[in-house]
């Protein structure tokens, strides 16, 4: 079977099963500003509309995402069901991290002045712009290569971060309800609150994460001897850095994180976190060999409430994070091979609408990035970008192909009201397998 069948067959059925979270008279308009999404190179309305053969007046594309028709979390719920359904995994492990946006206009929905992490040169410390906290799912293609897929963005109110804590749990707890398997989350060290991680250990969730090097850990209380009066102990000696380099062994591993092999410091306790109310949790200290400084890197504490896990899986695992930040980049400014596009391009006025174009490219991003992981070894490389033969099959590149192939189709037609089905088209020249064509 060719690619353009592959391709058609596929994203039939993705964007039936998203449809799903669309209102019924919504549902052919929708598939239009979402294909025109899927198919355009940067974040403009605009640019979406003219990658596919209008069959309506512009401005109905505006009022589909004016009016509010289209909810952003059931478009989220949709999404999150159909990644769990293509790739199954016995553990479903989601991934949330913030991102500052720069603006220069104080009346963007959300934009004030925050400070940048990042610490970038020539930027400084505080900067106007946006907060997005953003949840994906963590996937493996069958290279052995992490990707992060999005599957809900939230914008952070004007006033304060204390809300981005909130944002991150309402994200976590309105996907639980739709969960096949258990789930594990991963997060930076800013994440690592009580009033964060308790609500989600109550759901049975799985957690690692990175916390700051001097948070008070314990060993767990002696064993109380017969007769011996007062309360019981809760926690035993703190483990401090004379007590971890004196007690702990060191060992030395090489593992690929973070796309290259390095080795590796780990020392790892089971112990209780004063933080989390005495919870027990395992803590590995980690620490990476620099080989172009020749030097090791400051230690870094991870923790992780799966006490089954070994230092060494909990290291590969938390890892997997760092993927997040290759999709902030992609969103941000571009995934394709031409312009630039992403959260700068997005210049709605209200902050509902925002989020609902926001939660559109996505969706768009996700469906492409599982065409690479999916069809990889159909594309034709040589003809879109022969300098990448023999690389890494992106979402950039299949969306160049897509682009190429299936720009300007009459995509309205091809949903159908009755059956509420759709059926992605083929290009002019291209008929579907055992079809007989006559010559006119």
């Amino acid at each position: 079977m060719s690619l353009y069948f592959q391709v058609s067959l596929l994203l039939s059925d993705w964007i039936t099963s998203l449809l799903a979270a669309v209102p019924l008279r919504s549902r052919a308009t929708f598939v239009e500003l979402f294909c025109g999404c899927l198919l355009s190179g940067d974040g403009w309305v605009t640019t979406a509309i003219s990658a596919i053969q209008r069959q309506r007046h512009w401005s109905t594309y505006y009022k589909l995402l004016q009016r509010g028709s289209i909810k952003t979390q059931p478009l989220a719920v949709a999404l999150f069901k159909l990644i769990q359904r293509v790739h199954h995994n016995k553990v479903i492990t989601l991934v949330i991290d913030d991102t500052l946006v720069p603006r220069q206009s104080s009346t963007a929905p959300g934009s004030a002045i925050h400070f940048d992490h990042s610490h970038k040169p020539n930027r400084p410390s505080f900067m106007l712009g946006q907060i997005w906290v953003t949840l994906g799912a963590s996937l493996t293609d069958s290279f052995g290569r992490n990707h992060v897929l999005p599957i809900r963005s939230r914008l952070v109110p004007e006033k304060g971060n204390r809300s981005k804590l909130k944002i991150a749990q309402a994200l976590v707890r309105a996907l639980l309800g739709h969960t096949i398997a258990p789930v594990r989350i991963l997060f930076d060290a800013w994440f690592m609150r009580r009033s964060f991680i308790l609500p989600l250990v109550k759901r049975q969730v799985r957690f690692i994460g990175r916390a700051r090097h001097d948070t008070a850990l314990f060993l767990p209380p002696p064993p109380r001897l017969p007769g011996q009066r007062g309360a019981p102990r809760k926690y035993g000696q703190r483990i401090t850095l004379n007590h971890r380099l004196e007690h702990l062994p060191v060992t030395e591993k090489t593992l690929h994180i973070y796309g290259k092999k390095q080795r590796v410091r780990l020392q790892s306790a089971q112990v209780l976190a004063r933080f989390l109310n005495a919870m027990p949790v395992v803590a590995v200290w980690c620490q990476i060999f620099d080989e172009d400084k020749q030097i090791w890197s400051p230690t870094r504490l991870i923790l992780s409430n799966e006490l089954t896990l070994d230092a060494v899986q909990i290291i590969l695992l938390f890892a997997r994070r760092w993927s997040i930040e290759p999709l902030f980049h992609n969103l941000k400014r571009w995934w394709g091979c031409k312009d630039l596009w992403g959260c700068k391009d997005l210049w709605q006025q209200s902050r509902r609408v925002l989020e609902l174009w926001m939660q559109m490219r996505c969706c768009a991003y996700a469906l492409t990035q599982m065409l690479a992981m999916q069809l990889h070894s159909c594309l034709p490389v040589h003809t879109i970008a022969p300098w990448r033969i023999g690389r890494p099959i992106t979402a950039g590149l299949f969306l160049t192909w897509l682009q190429n192939e299936f720009s300007a189709l009459p995509f309205r037609a091809c949903y159908c009201p009755k059956s509420r089905q759709f059926q992605w088209p083929l290009p002019l020249g291209h008929h579907p397998p055992n079809t007989k064509t006559t010559a006119p």
